[in-house]
């Protein structure tokens, strides 16, 4: 299965600068006829681009407003796995590089949680203060639309969070901050701290 990405872009600008998004394999060679897809997760996963690489593994550079958005790179019955990447845009140029595995061969399947198991997430900033309010997205490794779940801390900055498959990814994001993790059903508390 392929990867997912998503990006982010901040809030209170009219446009961003442009978004280039290219899809490479593990070598650095551009991908061509991968599938990018780009949805627009501050409007429910509107998607707004789906188009295929050319030669240079590239789609056409995306003026897209600030907000949150996610970014597929996926090739159905090929050869690579899915890429999903989370990100924030800002009003510069963003260059957004999907770098997709091959499909491996299959093992003895997947883990799949059952029941209610929760985990702790703490989200400080980078002199270990609270962050109350931060947005925290969860999802499992393929960003499968039934897993999503949206998240904000409280006043301590905790947020418990119901697993949705091992791993779970938490991309949790605040102002111009943002922080992709993959936590495990092992896990029963997570600090994420984010940059300044």
């Amino acid at each position: 299965m392929r990867t997912f990405i998503v990006c982010l872009m901040l809030f209170g600008f009219s446009s961003a600068g442009p978004v280039t998004i290219k899809v490479e394999d593990v070598s650095g060679a551009p991908i061509k006829n991968e599938l990018v897809i780009v949805q627009d997760l501050d409007h429910q996963e509107r998607e707004i681009v789906r188009a295929l690489t050319g030669d240079a593994g590239t789609i056409q550079p995306l003026e897209l407003s600030p907000g949150l958005y996610r970014a597929i790179a996926t090739a159905p019955y090929g050869l690579w796995q899915t890429k999903v990447c989370e990100f924030l845009v800002t009003e510069k140029q963003r260059d957004i590089l999907l770098r997709v595995q091959p499909i491996p061969t299959h093992g003895a399947g997947d883990i799949v949680i059952t029941g209610s198991a929760l985990i702790e997430v703490q989200v400080l900033n980078s002199s270990s203060q609270v962050i109350t309010g931060a947005s925290v997205l969860s999802r499992d490794s393929a960003a499968s639309l039934s897993s999503e779940k949206w998240y904000k801390t409280d006043e301590t900055g905790l947020a418990h969070i119901k697993l949705v498959g091992d791993p779970t990814v938490l991309v949790v994001s605040y102002r111009d901050a943002l922080v992709t993790k993959e936590v495990h059903a092992k896990d029963s508390k997570v600090v994420i701290r984010l940059p300044n």
